[in-house]
């Protein structure tokens, strides 16, 4: 049974005023039908979960052209969000800038303010930030390239037979959420997960069976814009980071200075990585 409501109504259900809604009719993100007789506006619970979709996405303070390509169906919601979510970031670090300038004016008046250091001062801010999140940027992007590209897990059974990889897949893929189709299946399966190819096999080690998974075209993930040489430099800090953090865990508190922590860590790196490389070796 379909129940109607008129604008009122409607406005007591979102919490959208009148006002509101006439404007997000007039953008096209609303279509309500017209009664025949009267030809008065009639909303139905349908018109009601799309304002409410609205309303959590204009709170996101995402724009009404955005969201009209969502609700058209013209880009899906998780790709828009994560669109969106860059945006959000970059007006972040802006308003970082502005507020370490904020803290400095605090004391400030209009007739000793010397508009020329200031100036100089938020042009070096946003320099520095704009490398340093031009950085941090790519290295995201690489790390999220290489979780991507090949990842391992442990199943629940030893994987004996091509139905035992197929369901230890399957599973994996309930597990994490993610849309997995078996296009050949065998020991050595090939499969597709999020529309992206991947082959498997299995290995050994002393936890059990181990299944690994690597993606078929692997040059296709890769963002375009970062040279060779930053890749392979982002692989080595993806891959080793964590025995330096480590060492800076038990280093620094003991000496007492981070530059000289930091230093340390730095030339203990090599051992790390050695001795981490042995360790993965003894486990496999």
């Amino acid at each position: 049974m379909v129940i109607e409501m008129n604008i009122k109504e409607l406005e007591h259900r979102t919490g959208i005023t009148k006002q509101n809604i006439r404007f997000y009719e007039r953008k096209g993100l609303l279509s309500p039908r017209r009664n025949e007789g009267n030809n008065y506006r009639e909303y139905v619970e349908e018109d009601v979960k799309t304002l409410e979709v609205v309303k959590i996405l204009r709170k996101l303070d995402m724009s009404i052209e955005d969201i009209h390509k969502i609700l058209q169906k013209e880009v899906e919601l998780d790709a828009a969000v994560k669109q969106h979510l860059d945006v959000l970031r970059a007006k972040q670090d802006e308003l970082e800038t502005c507020i370490h300038i904020c803290r400095k004016l605090c004391d400030a008046s209009l007739e000793t303010l010397d508009t020329e250091k200031v100036l100089e001062q938020m042009e070096e801010e946003e320099r520095k930030g704009g490398i340093f999140m031009s950085i941090v940027n790519d290295y995201k992007a690489v790390s999220r390239e290489e979780s991507m590209k090949e990842f391992n897990f442990v199943p629940n059974s030893m994987v004996m037979s091509p139905e035992e990889f197929s369901e230890a897949l399957l599973e994996y893929a309930k597990e994490k959420g993610v849309r997995l189709v078996i296009t050949k299946p065998g020991m050595y399966p090939v499969f597709e997960m999020d529309g992206i190819e991947y082959t498997a096999d299995r290995a050994f080690s002393r936890m059990g069976a181990v299944v690994r998974c690597r993606m078929t075209h692997p040059e296709r993930v890769e963002e375009a814009g970062i040279s060779p040489r930053k890749r392979k430099i982002y692989r080595m800090v993806n891959r080793y980071a964590i025995f330096v953090f480590i060492a800076a865990f038990i280093i620094v508190p003991r000496i007492g200075n981070w530059w000289i922590g930091i230093l340390v860590c730095m030339m203990m790196m090599p051992w790390l990585i050695w001795n981490g490389i042995l360790l993965w070796r003894s486990r496999n």
